[in-house]
C-alpha cells in the first residue's frame, strides 16, 4: 500500500474540513492552543508533502528552504500579505488561496456596516436599552443612503458586490482602482482618480489589497479630502489606514464617522483612542465569518493540498505561473 502524503497543520481549523483532509493525506497538527514555534515547525516541514498554514505564520523562503518534499503550501484566506509569494515561486511552491467562496459574505458584511453606521444603529439602540427612548438627542440623527454617492476604493469582486448593492438603495456608486474596469456600464459604475472620488463621496468603502503601494493610503492627506460628513468603512486590511491619521480625522470633524471590520493594530485594544472617539463602529474582523462561508473556504484549503501534493493543479493558485499541469 503506497504512503500517504503528509500535510503539516500548524494549528486549529475545523474539524469536518480536517476529516476530509485526513481521506487523502496523513496529517500532522500543531493541536496547542499556543502558537506553533516557528523552528519546530520548520522541523516539521523537512519531512512534509504540504503545509495547511494556519496564521499568524509569516511563509517565506526561510520557512520552506529545508523542505525538499514541499509541494503546496495553502491558507484558508482571500489575501496573503502574510506570505512572501515571490520567495515560494522560486522555491517552486505553488500556493493556493480562498477566493470567490466568500464574496458575497464580505460584500453582506461591507454594506451591513454602511447600512448600521449611515442609520447609528447601535448607539440608538443603546438609548432603548438603558431607558433612554426618548431622550434621543438629534446629533445621532441617520443618513439616508438613496440619493447619495458610495466610492468603492478596490473595485474586484467584492466591491462589485457591494455596488450590486448600493445601487439596490439608489445610490450612485463610484470605484478607484489601479486600472479602469472595462466593463462599467455593466456594473453602473464610474471610475474616478482617487482625489476626486474622496470629494464627491458621502461613502467611501476601502476593498483594496494590502501592498507596499496601499500601506497607510488613508493618511491625513487622504481623510482631508474627504467630505466633512463622509462615512469612512474600511473591510479591506487594516494597516491600509494610519489609525492615528484616522483618529485625528474624526476627532477634529474632518469626517463623521467610521465603520471597520479590520484594524491596525489587530486586535484593537478596548481604551484604543479609536473607541474613545464616540463615532467609530469597529467588528473583530468577521467579514467571512459566517458557518457556511467559513466550510467553503476551508475546504477549498483542503482541496488545494489535496491536489498540490499529488502534483496536480490547485483549484485556486495564486502564482498561477506555476501551478501544477
Amino acid at each position: 500500500m503506497d504512503k500517504k502524503p503528509v500535510v503539516v497543520v500548524n494549528g486549529l481549523v475545523r474539524k469536518d474540513a480536517l476529516a476530509y483532509l485526513r481521506e487523502h493525506v496523513e496529517v500532522r497538527q500543531w493541536i496547542e492552543k499556543t502558537v506553533m514555534p516557528r523552528e519546530e515547525l520548520k522541523e516539521w516541514l523537512k519531512e512534509a508533502d504540504g503545509l495547511w498554514s494556519v496564521r499568524p505564520l509569516d511563509v517565506d523562503g526561510d520557512l520552506v528552504k529545508d523542505a525538499p518534499n514541499l509541494k503546496v503550501i495553502a491558507q484558508a484566506a482571500v489575501g496573503y500579505d502574510n506570505v512572501k509569494i515571490d520567495e515560494l515561486t522560486e522555491a517552486g511552491i505553488p500556493y493556493g488561496n480562498t477566493p470567490t467562496v466568500l464574496n458575497e459574505t464580505v460584500a453582506e458584511l461591507a454594506f451591513t456596516l454602511i447600512c448600521t453606521a449611515s442609520r447609528r444603529i447601535l448607539e440608538s439602540m443603546e438609548f432603548v436599552t438603558s431607558g433612554r427612548w426618548e431622550q434621543r438627542p438629534s446629533n445621532i440623527k441617520g443618513k439616508d443612503l438613496s440619493r447619495r454617492t458610495l466610492g468603492i476604493i478596490g473595485m474586484g469582486a467584492i466591491g462589485v458586490s457591494i455596488s450590486r448593492r448600493a445601487r439596490a438603495f439608489g445610490m450612485t456608486v463610484l470605484y478607484h482602482n489601479r486600472h479602469p474596469r472595462k466593463d462599467d456600464a455593466l456594473y453602473m459604475t464610474t471610475y474616478k482618480e482617487l482625489d476626486e472620488l474622496l470629494a464627491l463621496s458621502d461613502v467611501v468603502c476601502v476593498m483594496a489589497p494590502l501592498t507596499d503601494e496601499t500601506y497607510h493610503m488613508c493618511d491625513e492627506s487622504f481623510f482631508k479630502k474627504m467630505k466633512n460628513d463622509a462615512l469612512f468603512v474600511n473591510v479591506g486590511r487594516g494597516p491600509i489606514v494610519d489609525t492615528d491619521a484616522l483618529v485625528n480625522a474624526l476627532n477634529s470633524g474632518e469626517i463623521d464617522y467610521a465603520a471597520l471590520d479590520v484594524t491596525d493594530p489587530e486586535p484593537l485594544p478596548g481604551d484604543h483612542p479609536l473607541l474613545q472617539t464616540s463615532k467609530a463602529l469597529v467588528t473583530p474582523h468577521i467579514g467571512s465569518y459566517t458557518d457556511r462561508t467559513r466550510y467553503d473556504m476551508t475546504i477549498l484549503t483542503a482541496d488545494n493540498i489535496i491536489a498540490g501534493v499529488h502534483k496536480k493543479p490547485l483549484p485556486a493558485c495564486v502564482n498561477e505561473e506555476i501551478n501544477y499541469k
